[in-house]
């Protein structure tokens, strides 16, 4: 696409009028957007526990909870209990518990026990389900036990499909919206306005149908030319972070090594002096025997942070290095056979944000990775330090 064509399409965009209402809705504050919550699973559960419980500062009373326990007993699964049943029951001393025994939630009634799982975006593992189930079984071996699996599309679980019942983000919507409806003029403004944001944040965020996203849609329809053009060009989000990282690693005093796209990698001044470089290719382009390494994972929001040694010249004895570091408290016997990494440990790192965090943020969030990783810098630069001349022996004694 030539410049005056891409520029011809960048007009029109600004002169829709879809593209004005679009601009002004997603500036509308959001509490949850402001606190950078609206996609964490934790943050959810903590919100539904605030509406399920009938003592809470939300003053609904137990409306919520009403419609939601309904909704469970309406399953078939648990023959045991009917949603007619609600009307009788005693709601004023429930107990709503977050992260009892890692449950996401869990409804104790007078004689019923409700067991919530909630999957916003990620998904079961490890048999949680099922040991959930047989903690409560354990647990609460008098109460009538049922269990809930909540997710954005109401989907069925891989593991515990008889046991759980399935429960969709829509039913949460819909029954948020009939309260502001029906209990809107009586409710506190800053409650309601917490509810209201709360809404859009499920439909935009986690079921993609708020009238923003069907917006944005008919937007990207009538203006894919421009916007395919954009996404194809778009820059990696390493781009620029990169070269953050790079200058908070040379500010400590280390010394940048052999570098890739998704790879950070560095040294100190004193374990250069004693690292072998390979005469042959290893993969590295500086070609060295040893690099501490940051494998930078953007679309998990994660580093893997290691120690390795690379596969070298026949004549460099790798797995005597190897043996070295070993003797460092927390080292392990690499499983690899070629690339040797005794030490590796995965960090969080908010990649998906850094475009609304400044600089300086940026530096901070990194530097709180290299904080935790400096203890590992120390040990290791002591052990090359320590077995200096064995070491020098290593790396001298093979070179022509």
């Amino acid at each position: 696409m030539d410049t005056t064509l891409l520029k011809s399409h960048y007009d029109k965009l600004l002169k829709d009028e879809d593209f004005d209402k679009l601009d002004l809705g997603l500036k509308n504050p959001n509490i949850f957007q402001i606190l950078r919550i609206s996609k964490n699973e934790i943050r959810h559960s903590n919100f539904l526990s605030w509406l399920l419980d009938p003592n809470e500062s939300h003053k609904l009373g137990d409306i919520f909870l009403k419609r939601f326990l309904r909704e469970v007993f309406s399953s078939d699964k648990f023959g045991n209990i009917d949603q007619v049943d609600v009307e009788g029951m005693d709601l004023t001393k429930v107990e709503i518990q977050r992260e009892w025994k890692n449950i996401d939630i869990l409804i104790v009634l007078e004689n019923v026990v409700v067991c919530i799982e909630n999957k916003v975006l990620s998904k079961e593992h490890s048999n949680q389900l099922m040991r959930y189930r047989e903690i409560i079984e354990s647990h609460y071996p008098n109460h009538k036990q049922t269990f809930v699996f909540l997710t954005p599309e109401g989907d069925t679980s891989d593991s515990e499909s008889e046991t759980y019942e399935p429960i969709s983000y829509e039913f949460i919507v819909n029954s948020l919206e009939r309260i502001i409806s029906v209990y809107g003029e009586s409710l506190n403004q800053q409650v309601k306005n917490y509810i209201k944001d709360y809404i859009t944040i499920i439909k935009r965020e986690l079921m993609g149908t708020d009238k923003l996203t069907e917006l944005s849609k008919k937007i990207y329809q009538n203006h894919k030319e421009l916007f395919d053009f954009i996404i194809d060009h778009k820059p990696d989000v390493l781009d620029g972070i990169k070269t953050i990282f790079e200058k908070q690693i040379q500010k400590r005093g280390w010394v940048l090594g052999s570098q890739g796209k998704n790879y950070l990698r560095f040294t100190t001044s004193k374990i250069s002096e004693l690292t072998y470089v390979n005469e042959n290719s290893n993969g590295w382009r500086n070609k060295e025997s040893f690099l501490f390494e940051f494998i930078l994972e953007p679309s998990k929001n994660r580093m893997n942070t290691k120690t390795v040694i690379s596969p070298s010249d026949p004549k460099y004895n790798t797995s005597r290095l190897s043996e070295i570091f070993m003797k460092i408290d927390g080292f392990k016997q690499p499983s690899g056979k070629k690339w040797l990494v005794n030490h590796q440990k995965i960090v969080k790192f908010p990649f998906s944000k850094v475009d609304d965090l400044s600089e300086e943020e940026i530096e901070l969030e990194f530097n709180k990775i290299l904080d935790g990783f400096s203890p590992i810098v120390k040990s290791v630069e002591e052990k090359f330090i320590e077995y200096r001349e064995e070491i020098s022996r290593m790396k001298n004694i093979y070179i022509d």
